[in-house]
């Protein structure tokens, strides 16, 4: 134990050591939020603050523009657009099945779109371009910041190449073509779709898109309209966001960390300018192959692609964006690697118009922890090692102190089975010292048992000896054959002599009898309190002097064991207690349930146990009573089978004193059935 405490304690020393790791990288990340976020305070000239909350309220929904990486193909296939596809944007407000969806991206100085528009009859526009139109078309509705007005038509005659039509200042300006715009319309297997690329020169702060889908090409019915208002043409435009290139400018100037990544959002959590990686190149430290299948080198290919997100939430941008400068740890799709994202609120005057978050993954930190985990295996070997050199000599020191033990017990004991040496003692004082006092305690019994059993011998030789001796006599005095004499006395004599022999074999072989029906026997659940009422009947009519007191139990008390050998051991108790009760005194039996076991007592009134006998008194041929003629031969046997019979139960039998009067108690004590 002593030794696995040296890798668990340096164990502990790693994972301390990690979390402060985790602290100082938490606070790096967050220091570098503040330094971001510092140089973007109070700089009108990066558009970080967003319209005044009374008008922004009134514009509809507006259109990010997500920074694309190349130049796109306008051709009416989306596969260039790659995972922007999974960025597109419902209109008319139904997110769950929307006919109509969009997607915007910048590039340069180009504004990118792609609408797809689910529509089962497309209707093409005639001849000549009417200021209303009678086809399916799709318009992008914008306000310059001169407060102009203008929209800009996409439909065309067939699939294809489209030729982009504005109309400026209402109706009466008349339509004029676009020749700057390049779109293309082609259909789809559900509808059409629409790509196209405006120069951003065209557009103002506001945007919108309107989808008309028209049933009756003469006009007289009006198209149903779906736009970034909602169900129905748009009302005003709202905000055109567009990634910053001058913010980035400024992430890239102030340098980039390697597994850093930034982000710059407005007040309203929408991404303005990003950079930098999570990904960051790790060489791992070669370690013990042995130690590599435990520690695992991080994974080579971190995370994916940047992701496309318009808005960048979090519980700790809504934190900076609410003036707290917090931070949290999230994890990833590879295990134990998290990623600490730090937001710091940016300010321009006494307003919060946007939030800097910085992210970085905890590699450095698996890197540094790998590396500490591979040196604490490599010293604990050693430690290891030189440990188990001195547990060695220390066993081997143990072992021949057990070996000289071990023959000192064997030489204590004669060939005949007769104790005939005794053991050393040792100095030691641990174990070893316990086991051979405890060894010494057990030849101490051997030879009191010898004792018992030479005792048993001379106990035997005296019972047998005076039946033996009666019969002879009986048998010399017939022999004689005096005239005149009656031969009934020598009979009667000799018969009592045969029944006292008899009575010694049987009580002798009733042990042993026993011992095998306690192997036969099967177990059952019976009740005990109804197998001691039962007897006790039994009893008043075998000694109808003898007055017989029973307390039974409120409550049944089940057990599981064979009901006949315990009537047997009752009477083997309550026959003993008769015995040794006092004259005009009731014997006491007693069942109850105490603390999960059932416990059933015998008392009489009369003399007293020895102190010395309360421990022997369940032993083979043990008895204390006066020997009370010929014809009642004791040899100790009856509770001994009662002792036998209880441990078969798996109880415990009891002798003890009284307290307060003269008399003797038997408790056997019965686990309780389960269930």
């Amino acid at each position: 134990m002593l030794l696995l405490t040296i890798p668990y304690v340096g164990y502990q020393f790693v994972r301390e050591m990690e979390n402060y790791l985790r602290d100082g990288l938490e606070q790096s990340v967050l220091g570098a939020a503040q330094a971001l976020a510092g140089a973007l305070h109070d700089r009108p000239d990066l558009n970080l603050k967003s319209p005044p909350r009374s008008t922004q309220t009134a514009y509809d929904g507006g259109i990010y523009a997500h920074p694309l990486p190349r130049d796109m193909q306008i051709d009416g296939y989306v596969e260039d657009w790659g995972g922007h596809l999974g960025r597109l944007e419902s209109l008319g407000g139904d997110a769950h099945a929307p006919r109509a969806r969009f997607v915007a991206g910048k590039r340069g100085s180009y504004l990118y779109l792609l609408v797809m528009v689910k529509d089962e009859s497309i209707v093409y526009r005639g001849l000549p371009v009417r200021v209303r139109p009678t086809s399916d078309y799709v318009k992008l509705v914008t306000v310059t910041a001169g407060g102009e007005r203008r929209a800009y038509f996409f439909h065309t005659i067939s699939p294809g190449w489209i030729t982009v039509y504005v109309l400026a200042d209402g109706e009466a300006a008349g339509l004029h073509q676009e020749s700057r715009i390049r779109a293309e319309w082609r259909e789809t297997g559900d509808g059409y779709l629409v790509e196209a690329r405006i120069p951003l020169a065209l557009l103002g702060p506001r945007v919108g898109i309107e989808v008309g889908d028209v049933a009756d090409p003469s006009g007289t019915v009006e198209p149903f309209r779906l736009s970034t208002s909602g169900a129905g043409p748009v009302t005003e435009p709202g905000p055109l966001v567009l990634p910053s290139e001058s913010i980035e400018a400024l992430i890239k100037s102030l340098g980039r960390t390697p597994g850093r990544r930034i982000w710059v959002v407005d007040n309203e959590q929408r991404v303005l300018a990003r950079g930098g990686s999570l990904e960051r190149q790790t060489e791992p430290v070669p370690v013990n192959p042995l130690f590599a299948l435990v520690l695992r080198p991080p994974p080579a290919e971190m995370f994916e692609e940047q992701p496309i997100i318009a808005r960048f939430s979090g519980p700790e941008v809504r934190a900076a964006l609410a003036g707290r400068a917090t931070s949290r740890w999230r994890t990833t799709r590879h295990p134990d690697t998290y990623v600490v994202s730090a937001a710091y609120p940016v300010w321009s005057d006494a307003d919060i118009v946007g939030a800097v978050v910085v992210e970085e993954t905890n590699l450095g930190i698996q890197m540094v922890r790998r590396e500490a985990l591979a040196n604490l295996f490599n010293k604990t070997l050693i430690v290891g090692f030189f440990g188990t050199l001195a547990l060695l000599v220390f066993a081997t020191r143990i072992s021949v102190r057990l070996r000289r033990l071990r023959n000192e017990a064997a030489a204590a004991i004669d060939a005949h089975g007769r104790v005939v040496g005794t053991l050393s003692a040792s100095r030691a004082g641990d174990e070893i010292d316990d086991l051979a006092r405890d060894f010494s305690a057990m030849m101490e019994r051997l030879r009191e048992y010898n004792h018992y059993l030479e005792q048993l011998a001379r106990r035997l030789s005296h019972e047998l000896r005076t039946p033996i001796t009666v019969v002879r006599t009986s048998l010399d005095a017939m022999e004689l054959d005096q005239p005149g004499v009656d031969r009934g006395p020598y009979l009667a004599r000799a018969r009592d002599g045969l029944h006292r022999l008899d009575t010694i074999i049987s009580r002798m072989s009733e042990a042993a009898h026993l011992e095998q029906a306690l192997q036969d026997s099967e177990p059952e659940r019976f009740d005990l309190a109804e197998v001691v009422a039962g007897s006790l009947e039994s009893y008043r009519s075998v000694w109808p002097r003898q007055s017989f007191q029973y307390q039974a139990p409120d409550e049944p008390c089940p057990m599981d064991g064979m009901p006949d050998l315990v009537v047997q051991m009752l009477d083997k108790l309550v026959a003993n207690a008769v015995d040794f009760a006092s004259p005009d005194t009731p014997i006491e039996v007693s069942v109850a349930r105490r603390a999960g076991a059932l416990v059933l007592e015998v008392r009489n009134q009369g003399p007293p146990l020895p102190e010395e006998m309360t421990d022997k008194l369940f032993q083979s041929m043990v008895s204390i009573r006066d020997d009370k003629g010929p014809r009642d031969p004791h040899l100790g046997l009856g509770l001994y089978i009662v002792r036998l019979i209880a441990e078969a139960h798996g109880a415990r039998a009891l002798a003890f004193n009284l307290e307060g009067q003269a008399g003797v108690g038997m408790q056997i004590v019965f686990p309780e059935a389960a269930g």
